[in-house]
């Protein structure tokens, strides 16, 4: 994964310090048309290469976007990255297909190839299917880092696992490779400190945009010379692919590491986790369900996607709910699951072990006033 400097055309690079705070990375994949190519790669190049800029990004390559992502200009997260997709293929698919072992390379007949953060697709020598094998290939590997022993045969579990699903959720694992792809962007490559003929000066550069701006929202950005480009990581060195793996299991300080629930789910099985087919694993969980005299009881939690991942055509309402169940404490996450999948505000009390609704009917008017109040 290559960082390609914006001195090539900026003078400067705009820094918003806060862009975190509004909203986790979003990626969403766009069709490469047949018309228009050239403008929309050169567009979804500027957009991605100033995601440091936060809300403030060129007019001009918004309105060269406008029609291929008409919710761009409305959006409330700054840290959205479009990903072209070719055939079903994008520079994420590459990037997956990078970090694999040689021998997976060879089984699955990929190349290794070398993308940047731009994500600009620029791999028209790879075949129609390439994106899909290395999907297949990048689940399989990531597959043996979430379940290393060997009696953890995939094949024996249902292709509707929680564990299959989180290994072979290929959009969720380029999410946070990219991010971190983001973060040691941000953390180790410096300002470049060489200036071409004809740059302005730094300081009047920064004068003329803290003008633009109000003073209140002058403090949320930095201005500085281009960042310097190079390799963020080397995928010929062995050791650094897997290095970048697993510091995609781990987080490494900057997302949640995903241990805890690896760890769940391999402690926590059902049957419905089983294929058919005979194994260690099956056998052992059988055993151990039967010998329990407690009766189980399961309690179904839908968590917030931290990692969004989509097609420029998704519905907006789903981005909207989990916009809206972000901002609601646990208890009222708890209610509006419950209220979507249809349960009233008697059966809600019932199962929370109330004598009556009342205050049931209470805390759903309240968080009806509340989100009429957000969504004004």
């Amino acid at each position: 994964m290559r960082h390609l400097s914006n001195a090539f055309f900026h003078q400067v690079e705009i820094t918003q310090i806060d862009r975190w705070e509004k909203g986790p990375l979003e990626l969403v994949f766009l069709p490469l048309p047949d018309d228009k190519r050239a403008e929309l790669a050169v567009a979804v190049y500027d957009w991605n290469a100033t995601q440091r800029s936060g809300f403030l990004r060129s007019d001009e390559t918004m309105g060269a976007l406008q029609t291929a992502v008409p919710f761009l200009e409305s959006r409330r997260n700054p840290n959205m990255i479009l990903a072209l997709e070719n055939m079903g293929t994008s520079s994420l698919d590459v990037m997956l297909a990078s970090l694999l072992p040689d021998q997976a390379l060879e089984r699955h007949r990929l190349e290794r190839g070398s993308t940047n953060l731009s994500l600009t697709y620029s791999h028209g020598n790879l075949d129609a299917q390439f994106g899909a094998r290395a999907r297949v290939a990048f689940a399989e590997h990531i597959w043996s880092r979430l379940a290393p022993k060997a009696r953890l045969d995939s094949r024996a579990f249902s292709p509707n696992a929680p564990l299959k699903l989180l290994a072979g959720d290929t959009r969720y694992w380029a999410h946070r490779l990219y991010r971190l792809a983001l973060d040691r962007r941000d953390r180790y490559f410096e300002p470049t400190t060489h200036e071409d003929d004809g740059w302005r000066p730094l300081e009047t550069l920064t004068a003329e945009l803290m003008a633009s701006l109000d003073e209140d929202d002058r403090t949320k950005f930095v201005v500085a010379r281009p960042l310097m480009g190079g390799d963020i990581w080397d995928v010929d060195d062995p050791d650094e692919r897997e290095d970048v793996v697993q510091s995609a299991i781990d987080g490494d300080g900057v997302m949640e590491s995903l241990d805890p629930v690896i760890e769940l789910l391999h402690s926590h099985h059902v049957h419905e986790d089983f294929s058919a087919r005979h194994s260690w694993i099956k056998e052992d969980f059988e055993r151990s369900f039967y010998s329990k005299r407690a009766k189980l009881k399961m309690d179904l939690i839908e968590t917030i996607d931290d990692a969004p991942a989509y097609d420029v055509d998704v519905p907006y309402e789903q981005v909207l709910f989990r916009d809206v169940i972000a901002m609601l404490d646990q208890k009222e996450r708890r209610l509006v699951l419950a209220l979507r999948m249809g349960k009233n505000a008697s059966t809600i009390a019932r199962e929370g072990g109330l004598h009556g609704h009342a205050s049931v009917s209470r805390r759903i008017a309240a968080l009806k006033t509340k989100l009429k109040r957000v969504l004004q």
